[in-house]
């Protein structure tokens, strides 16, 4: 026998013992009763969407493969970036009263990064205006974006009575800014009412949860009553970990924030110095936010212009509704700003190096 007959035969063999062995099996109760080892759906259509991105990343030059070759976020800026192009579309498509100057010469987006949200802005508001403190980020967006209005610089530095006045009117603005600014910007934005129109934000999910919060919960608190007062603030979506690189450990929502200056039942807004003092309240009574109102103002009642109820002064802070801050601002300063008011909450602090001018409140 030669031995390319051998071979076949050896093969032949094979098969046969093969299909004994399927018939076997087909036909024997017990076996056909052992479960299967089964691939999720889920789990398939993951690996063939990555193979597909493999090919994809290898067959061009640019886009995919530029992008995992750009910098690493820097964890001492708190960076996560935006990596989901459909949230990035609906965030970028939050900023309504950006339309409203034809070439968005009013829009500006605070903190780019790697630009998800900037080359979809800079597609309607051609002249828009990005502001980015990272060096590394800044050469991508040049790279990237060269008809792109690019600043290097800090945004919580930004005068923005400036800039607004630059610009041409109040800005539009919208930032995905690291999670640990959020309150720091809020009450920069909020202290200039003036020069903001509009604010489309990302924020973590539980910071959120306090802005929104009602009172009367453990949420409440000062950034609730001065944003519910001043911002108009409306929840639009959520946007999971996973749509971020790298990962944050929290889920972030997206607001909108549309500043005014009277608060609700005010016919008349209050002037910067106003909310000053209304900061510097909030922030005396909430820094005792289980104690009365008489307890914690005590310091500041002998002075008030008009002495406040005794049934107000015998709440909580946290059981006060934002308009009756408003409120017992006025009975205590009056209707006039006035520089011995701020001395008068500085006098009444624990802390001798606290001011009523933080974070934009001048």
């Amino acid at each position: 026998m030669t031995a390319a007959a051998a071979a076949r035969r050896a093969s032949a063999a094979s098969s046969s013992a093969t299909a004994m062995l399927l018939l076997f099996v087909t036909a024997s109760p017990a076996l056909r009763a052992v479960p299967t080892r089964a691939v999720p759906a889920a789990a398939a259509v993951a690996r063939a969407s990555r193979r597909r991105a493999c090919l994809v990343c290898a067959a061009a030059p640019g886009g995919e493969r530029q992008r995992r070759q750009r910098p690493k976020a820097k964890q001492s800026l708190g960076q996560n970036f935006l990596v989901d192009d459909a949230l990035a579309e609906r965030m970028a498509a939050s900023l309504r009263r950006g339309d409203g100057d034809g070439d968005g010469r009013r829009v500006v987006e605070l903190g780019p990064g790697q630009g998800a949200l900037t080359a979809l802005l800079l597609q309607s508001h051609p002249e828009m205006l990005a502001v980015e403190i990272d060096q590394r980020m800044v050469e991508i967006l040049r790279a990237d974006l060269p008809a792109l209005e690019l600043r290097h610089a800090d945004l919580l530095g930004l005068d923005l009575a400036a800039l607004a006045a630059e610009r041409g009117g109040p800005l539009s603005v919208l930032t995905n800014t690291p999670f640990y600014l959020t309150s720091q910007l809020l009450f920069k934005l909020l202290g200039s009412l003036e020069q903001i129109d509009e604010v489309v934000l990302s924020m973590q999910a539980e910071v959120a949860d306090k802005l929104l919060a009602p009172p009367r919960c453990k949420d409440y608190g000062i950034l609730s009553v001065m944003t519910q007062l001043f911002g108009q603030p409306e929840r639009l979506f959520e946007i999971p970990p996973h749509a971020f690189r790298p990962e944050p450990k929290c889920s972030a929502a997206v607001l909108r924030l549309r500043p005014v200056g009277a608060p609700p039942g005010s016919a008349l807004p209050l002037s910067a110095a106003q909310r000053s003092q209304l900061l510097g309240l909030l922030k005396l009574a909430f820094e005792q936010r289980r104690k009365m109102l008489r307890v914690t103002l005590k310091p500041l009642l002998a002075a008030a212009k008009e002495p406040p109820p005794e049934e107000m002064l015998r709440l909580r802070p946290e059981q006060l509704e934002p308009a009756q801050f408003v409120q017992l601002a006025a009975m205590l300063f009056g209707d006039d700003a006035e520089a011995d008011a701020a001395a008068a909450l500085v006098a009444a602090h624990v802390s001798e190096s606290w001011t009523p001018w933080k974070a934009g409140w001048k």
